[in-house]
């Protein structure tokens, strides 16, 4: 029986970010009601075609902001799920949280709804900062919500951190590092941040209204803020994520073993193994959709041989689990894949059974992954 993963994404949000590119929506509250029914729809409907034999163990409600959904909704969300679906004892149940969104009552409603694990976005603690990314909290928000998420009992708690803000230092970076390591969290996930086309960020950019971090800078909060990470007691199980002992993210190594997930909400991807669908990105037509009993479906992509393959040194030499070289071993052209495992043998470990990145190499795997990928030329 395969272990399986369910995403939900909830496309309401209170201010959207100036770098955010999700699929989410302000001054929609008012529908949050109607689309809690319509998920339970879409997850009934599902349910009906679901032939596959799974094991339900994570559930992960990203979005947008879902800690604006009420208690009695996210309860009948989880309680729909497992109404349907075959889900593990020890489930885990992560709610994306951003600081000065909820309180420490209602965080104690959603801990007995059934949520069990927390992700906060602090993303900084540097006032400046938070204000150029048009983050609505501030750095004492973040620390009320995690002392409040303590108090209401929760003993899984991540922190998500950015870097590669403008204007943000590599001194700036490991303050706020050494503050957040300091709260003791189960878990830190730390994003550069990107500029995505299109968002307002990136126009700013482009217009030279604000400056880009120089890449070399990049590099040096990459490798020293894991570096410290690491010296805190973290471990950096995947480039980005660091967890204590027994707090690694197992929803998201669903995404990185290609282990199969479903996702509810718009612009959800699922992926049951050999092929990725995606639900419509917009919410009115994801509502009509499912008002007519209509799965709200946009397209899907059945995956190459090459694409599994790619995903599959991608994904593995992200990770301290690495990759079996049986993968390896199968693809025909095997030889030039042995010569780049030659080339950056000295920052790989290389067994007989996996390849993994050595600690601290971290920041070379998009390289070394860009010379081993294949087409289905």
């Amino acid at each position: 029986m395969k272990t399986a993963g369910i995403y939900i994404h909830i496309p309401f949000c209170e201010n959207k970010c100036i770098y955010c590119d999700y699929y989410c929506l302000e001054n929609r509250n008012s529908d949050i009601d109607i689309f809690t029914e319509m998920l339970q729809k879409e997850i009934e409907l599902t349910a009906k075609d679901h032939e596959k034999d799974w094991i339900f163990n994570t559930i992960y409600l990203g979005g947008g902001s879902p800690a604006l959904l009420s208690s009695k909704s996210m309860h009948d969300i989880i309680h729909q799920l497992k109404k349907h679906f075959n889900t593990a004892a020890n489930i885990e149940v992560t709610l994306e949280v951003n600081p000065n969104e909820t309180t420490g009552d209602k965080l104690l409603s959603l801990k007995n709804s059934g949520v069990n694990r927390l992700s906060l976005g602090f993303q900084s603690l540097n006032e400046g900062l938070l204000h150029t990314l048009s983050r609505t909290h501030n750095p004492d928000d973040c620390i009320t919500i995690y002392n409040d998420s303590r108090k209401a009992g929760f003993d899984n708690i991540s922190i998500d951190m950015l870097y590669n803000i403008p204007g943000q230092s590599v001194e700036n970076w490991l303050k706020d590092l050494t503050i957040v390591s300091t709260l003791k969290p189960d878990h830190i996930a730390t994003y550069p941040l990107t500029l995505e086309e299109g968002t307002v960020l990136s126009q700013q950019i482009d217009s030279g209204e604000i400056s880009s971090v120089p890449e070399e800078i990049e590099l040096q909060m990459f490798t020293q803020g894991s570096q410290f990470l690491t010296d805190s007691g973290f471990t950096q199980y995947e480039v980005a994520h660091f967890s204590k002992m027994g707090k690694k993210c197992r929803h998201n190594q669903h995404y990185w073993n290609l282990e199969p997930y479903l996702a509810f909400g718009p612009s959800a991807h699922g992926y049951d193994g050999k092929k990725r669908w995606w639900n419509v990105s917009s919410l009115d037509e994801y509502l009509s959709a499912l008002s007519k009993n209509k799965k709200p479906i946009s397209d899907f992509e059945t995956l190459s041989y090459a694409d599994r393959f790619n995903e599959a040194v991608i994904c593995g030499l992200r990770t301290n689990k690495g990759i079996s070289t049986a993968v390896l071993q199968k693809h025909e052209h095997n030889r030039s894949i042995e010569s780049s495992l030659k080339k950056w043998g000295n920052y790989m470990d290389i067994s007989n059974d996996t390849i993994r990145m050595k600690p601290g190499h971290y920041h070379l795997a998009d390289e070394i992954v860009s010379e081993m990928l294949i087409s289905d030329c």
